[in-house]
């Protein structure tokens, strides 16, 4: 269900001045101001830029300069060797790249275009990741990651709606206060539940004695500051408002948690992010402190219940609902484009755990490594869907053919597959041995979502880590998830096509400067419906 904008159904004076103060804070936000060091600018040589499909390629010349030649355009998937040089792969390559990066940068002193087949007419290998690598010369780059670059990076993506780009296009965060905290756990959560709030914010807390630091919206701000006032007390919970009421939506969620300025406001070095539907096990024997040397650790996630995972088990590592984030490399990861954008039509555990593969290499393309458990020891961490997994050929030298666990509850198939010829839904790659895997009894620290998909699981929940019963109880009792309410409605999604003019409250540099050339459009921002907040939003 959505609403007309409230902004628009006013109308008159009061609505403009309204938004020339919202303009004149976003402005004030802005980093990128009219003096700029020289030192910010690249030569004016050529400059290689590695764009994946969802993401935009945003180009910023200063100093008076355009761009003058595209010497090297793909749209498909280009080979990258370490050295950062790029080549044409026969397999997978658009013949219209150079003629469509050339006629949106060429001549211009900045340029946006996201990156899709629809802006380039082309799918040179269906249902591929694509990536378009481009070499551009005779523009001075601007080096920072600047609000127009952010803007740009959300226009090229399947998943975000306009309401949704206009939250993240305007987000601004007051920055952690240094030195930031070792270690903190995260929420963000702008409904107000407080009995499943506080159920499980008390259970993070209790379990890890970290600080807790909440991200809420401006209605529920309030009232959590008083649900939570024995932490506050202590000093042990600090809270940060978002400036929405609304973050149900994963599509938002996601993307804000790629963008670097929600990085920067979170206080702590090593952050335990969790949600409503996450809990941790007192019964278990593993502790926090054993996973913080990871850059990044969740439950094991796909597996044959969703296949979309590119690793050969067909797990990934893992689910972002619960998982351990090192701040530092999270907002280095959300500055390099090449290495992750906030919009590349997946989710962002997707991103990080289900096609990880692809991701790692694009990352250690880009200069950056990003240090993973593996799925045996992710899942002593957080359970998701299997507490067991099978191990392949290659996975542990102890069992050099494999094993075969014996967990999965679901289906065999897909549905239509079995009659249509198409392999099972679990078809790890190499297989393993049919000897079945002997695991030695563990509970896992952490529980996200707890799904009663796999019985096996769910029992030995039940058994071994009570918190997560209470918490699925009352969880029913609010409604919270997929499980409980189905799949929410969203507004419809409308991409932008071809280049994207600069957003009026985020110019790129050349304009900021005066010394715009080529196409100096302007934006004209659509006008966009709002969702209806629900029945647990203040």
């Amino acid at each position: 269900m959505i609403e007309a904008e409230p902004a628009r159904r006013g109308g008159g004076r009061a609505w403009r001045r309204e938004e020339k103060r919202r303009r004149r804070e976003r402005r004030a936000s802005i980093t990128l101001t009219k003096t700029i060091s020289i030192t910010d600018y690249s030569t004016t040589g050529a400059q290689t830029h590695i764009i994946p499909q969802g993401g935009s390629l945003a180009i910023e010349c200063g100093a008076g300069t355009v761009v003058t030649r595209v010497s090297f355009a793909s749209f498909g998937m280009p080979l990258v060797s370490p050295n950062g040089s790029v080549a044409v792969n026969p397999e997978c390559h658009s013949l219209k790249s150079a003629r469509i990066v050339e006629n949106a940068c060429v001549g211009n002193s900045h340029c946006c275009l996201p990156v899709n087949t629809e802006n380039f007419k082309d799918d040179p290998c269906k249902g591929k990741i694509k990536t378009l690598a481009v070499i551009v010369e005779g523009c001075a780059h601007y080096q920072p990651y600047t609000r127009f670059k952010r803007h740009c990076s959300l226009m090229g993506q399947p998943l975000l709606c306009d309401e949704d780009i206009h939250f993240l296009e305007t987000l601004v965060l007051p920055k952690a206060p240094e030195p930031v905290r070792p270690h903190v756990a995260i929420m963000v959560d702008t409904s107000w539940r407080p009995k499943l709030q506080h159920y499980v914010v008390h259970n993070v807390h209790n379990h890890t004695g970290w600080p807790i630091q909440l991200f809420h919206g401006p209605s529920n701000g309030p009232k959590l500051k008083e649900l939570f006032g024995d932490l506050s007390a202590r000093g042990q919970i600090s809270f940060t408002d978002l400036g929405s009421d609304y973050m149900e939506d994963w599509q938002r969620l996601s993307s804000m948690m790629l963008i670097d300025s929600f990085w920067e406001a979170v206080n702590g070095e090593v952050a335990l992010v969790f949600q409503p539907d996450s809990i941790m096990c007192a019964a278990s024997s593993h502790k926090i402190g054993e996973y913080v040397q990871y850059d990044y650790v969740g439950a094991p996630m796909a597996g044959p219940w969703w296949m979309t995972s590119d690793h050969d088990s067909q797990w990934s590592v893992g689910c972002g609902g619960f998982s351990l984030r090192n701040r530092a490399k999270a907002i280095q990861m959300c500055r390099t484009p090449q290495c992750i954008t906030p919009a590349a039509g997946k989710l962002e555990d997707q991103q990080l755990g289900t096609m990880w593969k692809y991701l790692e290499k694009r990352c250690a393309d880009a200069g950056i490594r990003v240090h993973k458990p593996s799925r045996f020891d992710a899942i002593q961490f957080a359970v998701e869907y299997d507490l067991q997994m099978d191990v392949l050929p290659g996975d542990d030298p102890a069992r050099p053919e494999g094993c075969t666990a014996n967990y999965y509850t679901g289906p065999e198939y897909d549905p239509g597959a079995k009659e249509r010829g198409k392999p099972r839904k679990w078809n790890p790659s190499p297989k393993p041995a049919k000897t079945k895997c002997d695991w030695p009894h563990f509970i896992p620290m952490g529980c996200h979502k707890c799904w009663r998909w796999n019985w096996r699981t769910w029992n030995h929940m039940k058994l071994y880590c009570p918190e997560a019963q209470r918490m699925r109880e009352i969880r029913a009792e609010y409604k919270v998830g997929i499980e409980f309410t189905g799949w929410p409605t969203r507004p419809p999604v409308t991409p932008f096509r071809g280049p994207v003019p600069a957003h009026p409250d985020y110019l790129p540099v050349d304009m900021l400067e005066g010394n715009c050339k080529g196409s100096c459009k302007k934006l004209r921002p659509r006008s966009f419906a709002k969702t209806v907040l629900g029945k647990y939003h203040p």
